[in-house]
């Protein structure tokens, strides 16, 4: 019952703790992942629209 309980809160918390540690490690993220994918994006959707 306590295994139950605890392990979701556990995994909630360790979610919460990468998000948070991920954006101390990328605090400039925004800026390098926006040029690259977008142009992969586009063409994965053009590929996916002509199939």
């Amino acid at each position: 019952m306590v295994l139950g309980l605890l392990v979701p809160v556990l995994m909630l918390a360790l979610l919460i703790g990468m998000d948070v540690f991920e954006e101390h490690l990328f605090r400039v993220r925004p800026s390098p992942p926006s040029p690259l994918p977008n142009p992969e994006t586009t063409d994965g959707e053009t590929a996916v629209s002509t199939e």
